[in-house]
């Protein structure tokens, strides 16, 4: 998401108004050193039908939470994580124990930028290509040993030389460079699962068939959101050859339209996985277009019945605009109207899996924690940590 952080407006917000008015040179591979487990690690996962399962063959849902800064940190050059550390470049444990003390979470997303993972864009060295590979390496086997699966998510790119520091409207040529590093690096660990973007919004359409069929085949072409440059759209299925090519065999996640939020079209042009390791995912927010039972009934409800179904994000009861969110989103903006409860009970009810956004302590209205202690903020954080404890799994991720 990346759309609010500490309690500022990123840029680009433009677009995503128009979008929900009522809301380089490959480098070598980090190697796998996993950190010393420290209780019950992760298992690897696999898709069963139309849901999750872990090595055991036993049916296992991933619930948890988002962690953002690896997205942005490192291209506007002052760490690779948002952490507060003197250096911001690697995640300390204590962070890492203080998730794992929600009972009940067993997932942690962790959003990425293809420019500082590529070395492109202008990314400083201490921040980019091998420093930033290990460094997120490093944060992945932390996760992992402490009984997290961990979604990687494509979350900043940018075509050409620009610098990532907005979401673009869909993949580009560095994108499939992006994934067959990252595939060759996580696929002997399928505890890892790779959300190939963020949030597709091909030519700012959610119903059309040509949007439609740029997100799945490619091909269209698009404006950079990162500066002047014009670009041709890299499709799913180019993404998912990618990390096939490289011989990974972890599942992937794809979302659909309109930054994710819409699924309407998902089963028609579904993409094609060989492997037939694939999730889709969607997030959803109180701002947002679907924000019903009734509309989680339809083509949520829908996909879910083919494939399992990841909510890779959601946020708090908001009780004011976009408009005035969007502006400037205060704690005080996080209510209580039934937006996140519903939600997550009908996601229990369908086996859907669930993230909330976001585990940073940014101080404003969509943050869950109110230091990296993990202290949850009131309501948001509460609700969301007393719903990961009751939805608590007898079989690990």
């Amino acid at each position: 998401m990346s759309r609010w952080r500490r309690g500022v407006a990123a840029a680009g917000l433009a677009a995503i108004c128009i979008a929900v008015p009522s809301a380089g040179a490959a480098l070598p591979f980090p190697s796998h050193h996993a950190a010393k487990p420290k209780g019950h690690a992760a298992l690897p996962l696999h898709v069963v039908g139309n849901h999750l399962a872990n090595s055991k063959g036993q049916r296992v849902r991933l619930l948890g939470f988002n962690n953002s800064g690896a997205e942005y940190a490192c291209i506007e050059g002052w760490g690779i994580f948002d952490v507060d550390t003197a250096t911001n470049t690697s995640v300390p444990t204590s962070h890492v124990v203080a998730m794992a003390k929600w009972s009940g979470a067993n997932a942690v997303r962790v959003s990425l930028n293809e420019q500082c993972w590529l070395g492109i864009g202008g990314v400083k060295p201490q921040y980019g290509g091998a420093s930033y590979q290990h460094a997120i390496e490093a944060y992945v086997s932390e996760l992992n040993a402490h009984g997290f699966a961990v979604i990687l998510d494509l979350h900043n790119s940018a075509p050409g030389n620009e610098s990532s520091l907005f979401q673009e409207q869909m993949p580009d040529a560095h994108s499939v460079t992006f994934w067959s590093q990252v595939a060759a690096a996580f696929k002997g660990n399928r505890s890892v699962l790779f959300d190939l973007f963020n949030e597709p919004w091909p030519m700012n359409q959610s119903l059309s068939s040509s949007a439609w069929k740029c997100w799945r085949d490619g091909g269209c072409v698009l404006h950079s959101q990162n500066g002047p440059l014009m670009y041709t759209a890299v499709g799913m299925n180019q993404l998912i050859q990618a990390v096939r090519s490289a011989g990974a065999r972890n599942i992937v996640l794809v979302g659909g339209l309109n930054f994710a939020s819409s699924l309407g079209e998902w089963l028609r042009y579904e993409p094609t996985d060989p492997d037939h390791e694939m999730a889709a995912s969607i997030h959803l927010y109180s701002f947002g277009g679907c924000t019903s039972v009734s509309c989680y009934n339809g083509a949520p409800a829908a996909v879910a019945k083919k494939v399992p179904l990841v909510i890779g994000e959601f946020g708090a009861d908001l009780t004011a605009s976009y408009q005035v969110i969007a502006a400037n989103c205060l704690p005080k903006y996080s209510g209580s109207t039934g937006f996140d409860k519903a939600l997550i009970g009908w996601a229990d009810a369908h086996g859907a899996s669930w993230l909330a956004w976001t585990w940073n302590p940014w101080n404003n209205c969509l943050a869950l924690v109110k230091n990296f202690a993990g202290a949850p903020t009131s309501p948001y954080g509460v609700r969301v940590k007393a719903d990961l404890r009751a939805d608590k799994q007898s079989h690990r991720a």
